[in-house]
């Protein structure tokens, strides 16, 4: 039998308003909205939502870690683990993360790390970012792991993926990308364009292959010298913005992006941005030292990111409700494009926008309870089912 339930004394966040009526859900999928004072039969349950605001269910596209796991590690059971912890962050979907690795280890790693994802629990598991490793610039990567792009690459890492692999992000730039970005993308994965040296005027037909989204912008893209002409020189994140099919990634910490651009990239239209936290191990946990490939030391701060023993980054400690609290100051925009950033926009990436981000009739029931005030998390509710926080 399925439960209907009506959730009272809320403002919920939708695509285009934060609307004061009550949500109703019928099993596993939100059913609609109803002014307060339209009547529904006895046999739905009331929710009393004390005045919370309902929020989508946060998608994290990039995360490499959380807590005590590092996710290219592949520990039996840190997938489960993490989809419980992370509910507490208003995630309710995540793409688990790799980066450059070495390419005898990379077939195995995508095909256990596949496996731990139809272990989650709480937050959906929906697949797996590969980050990497066909990259012009290494940034914090193994620069001895970089792979050349080509099919028989992408058909490797799409067989061991066996139908998860939901996002890779590569430079256009080296030779045999076409090949590599159009049979992953025959095959439904999303393609972003990061790590890249790639000229401002190639970006149109690197686009034209199949790019869709921009992995952390900003972040490892270097910018070209000015002139003495007087004219701005056009650079890689000014031809990212240019392109309006391009949904750019964000790491909203305040620390990888200025929050003065986090304002800029928020006068583009709702479509183009969404959060991301490229968070590390111990994103969500205690400060601690770690090791994320043979000899290459990094820590994780909270406020601080995380950072090698020479001040460089390598990935964040930020957590998604943290992002979101962030682009609302940062961006002077309210919950509503904050909730596309955050919700829609990366369903809308990877292709599953029909079922996940945002809180329309017929979507799956994944929302968090806010409260009003501080924006903090007080419940998560996955498929209907409050997976986190106690009873209202």
């Amino acid at each position: 039998m399925q439960v209907k339930q009506r959730w009272t004394s809320v403002a919920v966040v939708t695509p285009e308003a934060i609307e004061q009526k009550d949500l109703l859900i019928e099993g596993d999928r939100f059913a609609g909205l109803v002014s307060r004072d339209e009547a529904t039969g006895a046999d739905w349950q009331a929710v009393d939502g004390k005045g919370a605001i309902l929020f989508p269910g946060m998608l994290d596209l990039l995360q490499h870690g959380f807590d005590v796991h590092l996710y290219c590690d592949t520990n039996a059971g840190a997938i489960a683990a993490n989809s419980d912890l992370l509910l507490a962050r208003g995630v309710t979907g995540f793409l688990p993360s790799i980066p450059c690795l070495p390419p005898g280890d990379l077939e195995g790693v995508l095909a256990r790390l596949t496996a731990e994802c139809a272990t989650a629990r709480g937050a959906r598991a929906i697949g797996v970012h590969s980050e990497g490793p066909c990259f012009g610039l290494p940034g914090a990567h193994n620069l001895a792991n970089i792979q050349q792009p080509s099919r028989a690459l992408a058909e490797r890492m799409l067989a061991a993926t066996d139908g998860t692999l939901a996002a890779v992000t590569i430079a256009p730039e080296l030779p045999g990308a076409e090949d590599f970005i159009k049979t992953m993308k025959q095959a439904g994965v999303s393609i972003h364009l990061g790590h890249s040296r790639a000229l401002p005027q190639d970006v149109p037909r690197y686009v034209s292959w199949g790019i869709d989204a921009v992995t952390h912008m900003y972040n490892v893209m270097p910018t070209l010298p000015a002139d003495a002409s007087g004219v701005h020189v056009m650079s890689l994140t000014d031809a990212l913005l240019a392109e309006p099919g391009v949904a750019l990634g964000v790491i909203c910490d305040g620390i990888h992006v200025h929050p003065q651009l986090i304002r800029l990239l928020a006068q583009l239209p709702a479509d183009r941005v969404f959060l991301e936290t490229d968070a590390n191990k111990y994103a969500g946990g205690e400060d601690n030292e770690f090791e994320f490939y043979p000899g290459y030391w990094v820590r994780s701060q909270r406020g601080n990111a995380v950072r090698d023993r020479n001040g460089g980054l390598c990935g964040s400690s930020l957590t998604s409700d943290e992002a979101m609290r962030n682009f609302v100051t940062f961006s002077g925009k309210g919950l509503v494009r904050a909730a596309r950033a955050a919700s829609l926009v990366p369903a809308r990436v990877i292709g599953r926008e029909r079922e996940l981000g945002s809180i329309e009739a017929g979507k799956l029931a994944d929302f968090v309870v806010l409260d009003p005030d501080a924006l903090t998390v007080r419940q998560t509710i996955v498929g209907g089912q409050r997976l986190y926080g106690e009873a209202a």
